[in-house]
């Protein structure tokens, strides 16, 4: 069997209406070990320019193919279609707006041409912008391969674990980096009919490739994160398709899919702080900004947290959130007035 890279490896790329950043993202791969691979590109029937930048990029590479929708089917349904159409042994989304670095990545591809492992995690979900070129990393202040050289001690195999124990050593960190999907790419072969119809289902929750985290910890396979990082993430350009309380409720929703209770309570922390203590503060925004589902929201909240909870702690959540709900509009609006100044 080959060993060759463009042999084990597919690359999709969904898009809607970013021609700009399209076209900096393939001419990242124009100049990549990755340039004969096998390319998607999935058009969401895009309004701008994008025909034009596929059209350019079609005379330069010699593999790349382009599929356009004939209607936007929303975003997350675009991301699903790369997952379940995938036939090479591995299969890696790419947003169209990230920004990546091939310099010093033997390591990521001998990790591709090897077949060993069932994920293969390439950022630390560090973020950059068109006006720096600084990347900052968020774990300790250092890239996650460090971090888990330090907790692991140095040997020739401390970037190789289980999901489980990488999620445990790096804890929050494995979910803000894995709902990113250009963060990890998978084994086509863990794409079954089960995750599929999983997949599907998760779609309305704006994390169709979920089922994919959970299943990697509820069986526990194999990973490895690459020495450095490849990805580095822009800012999204566009305004979230969904924000702040509705986000929350679907992510939360996603992680009643893993098994393991440890792991799941792990993956209820955001950005530092537990998401549980967050939710009030998301309902009061919500409620200021008069969103009209917040009352569906809060009900997912509710119910999701009695499934992750149960009685006793579970029943305290539910009136704790209850009571946010219910202090008067007037006063949510007088309250994010005074924190945002607006």
């Amino acid at each position: 069997m080959s060993n060759m890279i463009e042999d084990k490896i597919e690359l999709q790329i969904p898009t809607y209406n970013r021609a700009n950043y399209l076209d900096d993202t393939l001419n990242y791969l124009l100049n990549s070990p990755f340039k004969n691979c096998k390319i998607t590109i999935r058009d969401n029937a895009s309004t701008d320019k994008t025909p034009e930048v596929c059209e350019k990029y079609s005379r330069l590479f010699e593999n790349l193919h382009i599929i356009r929708n004939n209607k936007n089917i929303g975003g997350n349904a675009n991301i699903f279609n790369c997952y379940a159409q995938a036939t090479y042994p591995y299969v890696w989304v790419l947003a169209d707006n990230d920004y990546l670095n091939f310099d010093n990545c033997d390591d990521f591809i001998e990790s591709i041409e090897s077949e060993k492992y069932d994920l293969i995690i390439c950022t630390s979900g560090t973020y950059t912008s068109d006006d720096s070129p600084n990347f900052f990393p968020t774990l300790d202040d250092e890239p996650i391969s460090e971090y888990i050289k330090r907790q692991k001690g140095e040997n020739s195999k401390y970037l190789e674990n289980t999901t489980q124990e990488l999620a445990l050593i790096i804890k929050k960190h494995y979910f803000k980096i894995g709902v990113l999907i250009s963060s990890t790419i998978y084994k086509t072969s863990l794409i079954d009919a089960d995750i599929l119809i999983s997949a599907s289902n998760n779609i309305s929750r704006s994390y169709p490739h979920f089922p994919l985290i959970a299943k990697a910890l509820n069986e526990n396979l194999s990973t490895y994160k690459t020495k450095k990082d490849v990805i580095f993430y822009r800012e999204n350009p566009a305004d979230s398709e969904v924000v702040g309380i509705e986000l929350s409720s679907r992510y939360l929703e996603s992680i009643l899919l893993i098994k393991n209770k440890q792991i799941r309570t792990i993956a209820a922390e955001e950005s530092g702080h537990k998401l549980y203590f967050s939710l009030p503060a998301l309902i009061i925004y919500a409620k200021a900004r008069h969103e009209p589902d917040l009352k569906k929201h809060v009900l997912s909240f509710i119910k999701t947290i009695y499934l992750l909870k149960g009685w006793g702690i579970g029943v305290l959540y539910q009136i704790y959130l209850l009571i946010f709900y219910c202090v008067p509009t007037s006063i949510c609006e007088y309250y994010v007035r005074k924190k945002t100044g607006k």
